[in-house]
């Protein structure tokens, strides 16, 4: 590999590395004042998401904060007639049931990469901010290798990021992000599962997936 493929290829996957950061930590927990107002006065984001940030008042953010907790509460946390459950095994396993076959292969998958759920975490591990971090892990992985210059921990990374993405976050996470579309009271939520799946569909033509 030349530096400049090295460094382009780095770049890239440091982009990549954020999106899927971002995206986890939305789906984690519900914003706080701060980060409305940090998303607010980043530069323009696109879709769903950029328009309900463009709407929201310039101070005075605590009421949408509210109204973003509630629909995350609806939505994730079951306190709703129609929710949308935030793990693989709700809509992989025939019983739509929590912990099944799914959890077991993406825990298999992290252990085999060395990666864990953060201090606290008490989620199952096949809860989508939870496989979206670590996507972010792999390609920060690939983002090293690239600026070492070592051509095997790229590839591995790679191949990683390519299994975990065909055999996980596509056999799901598409039809998740149509229910949360369907479901959000909120711009926010709506415009969180937008990005996610154009990110997808975007991974799947990177990757090769």
């Amino acid at each position: 590999m030349t530096d400049a493929v090295c460094t382009e290829g780095a770049s890239l996957a440091k982009d990549r590395m954020l999106t899927y950061q971002f995206l986890s930590s939305l789906l984690f927990t519900e914003p706080t004042v701060d980060v409305l107002a940090g998303l607010k006065s980043s530069p323009s984001l696109p879709g769903k998401l950029g328009e309900y940030l463009s709407e929201l008042p310039g101070e005075g953010l605590e009421q949408a904060r509210a109204d973003v907790a509630a629909d995350f509460a609806a939505l994730f946390l079951g306190m709703s007639a129609d929710p949308v459950a935030p793990y693989e095994s709700v809509y992989t396993s025939e019983e739509h049931l929590l912990m099944q076959d799914a959890r077991d292969e993406v825990l298999a998958a992290y252990r085999e990469c060395g990666f864990q759920q953060a201090d606290g975490v008490r989620l199952p591990e096949d809860h989508a901010a939870t496989e979206l971090e670590f996507m972010a892990r792999l390609c920060e992985r690939e983002m090293m290798g690239l600026q070492e210059g070592d051509a095997v921990a790229v590839g591995m990374s790679r191949a990683s990021q390519t299994a975990f993405l065909k055999d996980h976050l596509m056999t799901w996470l598409p039809q998740f992000c149509d229910d949360v579309q369907a479901r959000a009271k909120t711009g926010f939520y709506a415009g969180v599962a937008e990005m996610l799946c154009q990110v997808l569909d975007a991974e799947a033509e990177e990757l090769g997936a």
